[in-house]
Order: structure tokens, then sequence, then C-alpha cells
């Protein structure tokens, strides 16, 4: 345990913790926006910030190592990537922006964090106001509103993440009159932004994460014994896998395409099947160390170049396959699958144990970003990209859906030079 005269120092930095939270989230939005100033001013002032606290970095480290083996083994690839060098730089993207993920989250009190965050994602959804930038969705011939996010997905993805923020900032703060009426209009322009995205999918999955997540905290309040609790839990965790194993078995895709096709909607889930297919070719040639991180997205590989004009790109854009896990198989092989999977599978345990504990408030909003970004990885690639604020939200969810930040257990480990 931690000495109080620590603790108390650690409390009094609150206020140097929400310009530094503040800062970065601007820089780190703005990576994704605005490119190479904005991701070195972000890897700047994080890399400060842990320079600044780094005995408590070394724990937070230390409490959450396994968040990192998804860059470790992406580390590993260099040695059969056909780009090392691409293989490398990623990998070390991956682990220096998880590094500052996880300290921040680690040593910034919830409250200070989620106040920083929602005010930060309150002036990107301002900003993307005065955005009139519209696509064509190729498959669907729809012309949609995109902002400054690139694509309807990826604006509808950020608006939800900054919906749940403001949520967040909403039940954290109880007594300023300001803070709350910030994270009220933050939670107004976000849905407007998830409104004018007008992406069924993700309307659909925000309300059913919500609902979810409310009906697990009131579950968790319920006057029942733990084992009876534990009972429920493993019987509806059968069930669910059941289920889906039943509705695998059974899948009749001429249905599925009328079902699609009766609500104005693209069966290949604007060409997604398609690209599955391309990459699941890939999986059985390299199945399993993958092609190395970095290494598929080349002018030399056929499967890519067919990927790009089958969506519509310029070939050498940065592309994924839509859904981490045959994105994360194919450049990272087994190894990397099961870093990914083992990471959400340890969040759902994670979820039981809250559940037997008693869930707080805020944990609605943890909770929430975690199955936002579980469901959105069978159709994205999310979660476990450099500089992304999915990448960001899984972190959060990692550390206070398993209690293991500074404020849960107090800790941290000084270096001695002899």
């Amino acid at each position: 345990m931690i000495d109080k005269a620590t603790l108390r120092q650690k409390n009094q930095t609150d206020k140097v913790d929400y310009i530094f939270v503040f800062t970065l989230f601007v820089f780190l939005t703005g990576a994704g926006l605005f490119g190479f100033f904005s991701t070195l001013m972000f890897l700047i002032v994080g890399g400060a910030y842990v320079v600044l606290n780094f005995k408590y970095a070394l724990a937070a480290y230390k409490n959450n190592w396994f968040i990192f083996m998804f860059g470790l083994v992406g580390v590993l690839s260099v040695f059969w990537a056909e780009y090392p060098l691409a293989a490398l730089r990623t990998a070390i993207q991956y682990l220096l922006t998880v590094g500052i993920f996880i300290v921040i989250i680690y040593c910034v009190h919830i409250d200070v964090l989620f106040k920083a965050i929602s005010t930060a994602m309150l002036l990107v959804m301002v900003f993307n106001v005065f955005s009139s930038q519209t696509v064509e969705i190729a498959f669907t011939g729809e012309i949609v509103k995109v902002g400054y996010f690139g694509s309807k997905n990826n604006m509808a993805m950020v608006a939800s993440f900054a919906f749940l923020s403001g949520l967040g900032a909403f039940f954290c703060d109880k007594y300023s009159l300001l803070s709350r009426s910030l994270a009220v209009v933050c939670i107004v322009l976000a849905l407007a932004t998830f409104l004018q995205s007008r992406s069924l999918g993700s309307t659909i999955s925000l309300a059913f994460v919500l609902t979810f997540s409310c009906c697990l905290f009131f579950y968790s309040q319920a006057r029942l014994l733990n084992l009876t609790k534990l009972n429920i839990n493993l019987i509806v965790t059968f069930f669910c896998v059941f289920f889906v194993f039943f509705v695998v078995v059974l899948f009749d895709y001429s249905v599925y395409e009328s079902f699609m096709y009766s609500l104005g909607k693209d069966p290949t889930i604007t060409g997604r099947t398609d690209i599955w297919g391309i990459g699941f070719e890939s999986i059985k040639e390299n199945p399993i160390l993958g092609v190395g991180q970095s290494s598929y997205w080349n002018l030399n590989n056929m499967g890519a170049l067919d990927i790009w004009e089958l969506a519509h790109k310029e070939e050498g854009s940065p592309f994924g396959f839509h859904n981490q896990y045959i994105h994360t198989y194919v450049e990272l092989g087994l190894f990397g699958f099961l870093a990914v999977s083992l990471v959400f599978i340890k969040l759902f345990v994670a979820i039981n144990t809250l559940i037997l504990k008693e869930m707080r408030a805020i944990d609605i909003v943890v909770m929430s970003f975690f199955l936002v970004i579980f469901l959105k990885s069978f159709f994205e690639t999310v979660g476990f990209s450099p500089f992304s604020l999915s990448t960001f939200f899984l972190c959060l969810s990692w550390v206070h859906m398993r209690r293991s930040s500074f404020y849960d257990k107090p800790a941290c480990i000084k270096l001695r030079l002899n």
C-alpha cells in the first residue's frame, strides 16, 4: 500500500491533470484529422506526462501489462514480415500510444478524466457542425454527411464516444453547474452528429449497449447471493454461446439477403463480406504467423489490390478488413488473434466481477465504451490502432472495469540507483 502523504500529494494534482488530459485529447482527435503535427504533439505532451509521473507509470504498466501483448506480437512479427520496417513502426507506435493512455487513465481521477474528455469532445462536435463535407457510398449511391471524419461509420463512432463522454461527465460531477451544463451540451451535439451519420447499425448498437449496461447495473444492485448471481451469469453465458453457434450452423444467406433488401440495405454490408472472403484466403496461406504487421497492404499483393478495387479506393491508400479479428489474423496470425480475443474475454470476465461486487453508476458508461467497441470490432478495425480514440476508450474500459487504476489500487514503484 502507498503512504497517505503520497496519496494526498496525488489528489492535489487534479488541475494539472485536467490540463494534460484536455490538451492530449485535442491532439489525439487531431491526429486522425490533421496528421503529423497533431500526432507529434500528442507524443510530446503524453511523453511529458509519463516522465513527470514515472513512479506511477511503472505501477500502471505492472497492473495492466496484458494490454501490451498485441504490440509485442507486432514487434516479433518483424522477424517474418515482408516489410519489417513497416511492422516495427506500427508496433512501436501502438506501444507508445497505449503506454501513454494507460498512465493517463491510471493516474487521473475518473471525475477529472471525464470532465476533460467531454470538454475536448464538445469542441470536436462544435468543430464538426461547421463542416458540410459529404461522400457518396459507392455500393448504394447514398450521399451522407461525414464532416471531418472521412466516413459515416467513423463519424457515428466518434459521436457515440462523445455522447458517452458527456454522460460520464454528467454522472461524475454532481456539484458543478457549469460542468454539468457543458456535459449536457456535449450530449446534445453528439446525438445530433450521430443522427446525421444515418448509420442504422451504429444506432441499433448504441441503443442496445445503453439498455444492456443499465440492466446490468440494476441487476448488480439486486439483493441476491453472489453464488446465485454467478449461477445466473453462467447459464446466460451458456445460452448466448449456444445461440451464436445455432445461428452460425443454420445460417441461410438467401434469407439474410432478402431481409437486408427489405430494409433497403446492401447484403454485402457495403462490400465487407467480399473483403472478408479475400482475408480468409490470406489466413489459409499463413495460418500461424500471418504476413506481419502492416505488411499486407502493399502494391505487390494481389489480395490488397483486389480489395482497393472492390472498395473503389486508390491503390496504396490506408485500409483495413473492416473486422478486427480477420484484420489481426491476416497480419499477426494465431498469436495476434489470441492477444486481441483474450483482451475482450478478460473484459467480459470483468463484467461478471463487477456484477458480483455491485456496479457504480459511472460503470454504466465505462462498460458501454467497451461494448460499443466490441460490437464495432465485427465490422470495423477498432481498439488496437495507434493514435486512435477507440484504443483510448478500450484502455479506459480495461483499467476501470478491472479496478486497476491508482485510486482503486494505490501504488507506485520507485527506482533506486546505487
